[in-house]
């Protein structure tokens, strides 16, 4: 099993322990409260969202992962999704564990 899909396997356990968050409203909600500790957003959303989500996750300094689809976000989770956000500063660092430095986006 490789690391991409290892990360897909540890979300769908995140949303089962009650430590993920999807949806576009509940996720920005989650960054801007502080609940947040990692954002995941597919690869394939709109240019606006793109935009909005990479501007909240420097206006907050969080990491923005972005390695996956919709279709592979949804199938992790159950649901039709495109967003999400871990909310566990332990799990995130479990998650981050899976990507190259490179894959994923910090405020710098």
């Amino acid at each position: 099993m490789n690391s991409k899909q290892k990360a897909l396997n540890f979300i769908g356990l995140a949303q089962r322990g009650s430590k993920l968050i999807s949806g576009d409203e509940r996720v920005e909600k989650a960054i801007k409260n502080g609940q947040a500790t990692v954002i995941i957003m597919a690869n394939d959303v709109s240019e606006k969202t793109s935009e909005r989500y990479q501007y909240l996750t420097k206006a907050y300094k969080k990491p923005l992962v972005s390695d996956f689809d919709s279709y592979e976000i949804s199938q992790a989770l159950g649901k039709k999704r495109s967003l999400c956000c871990l909310t566990d500063r332990g799990m995130t660092k479990k998650f981050l564990s899976y990507f190259a430095e490179s894959e994923v986006i910090y405020d710098k």
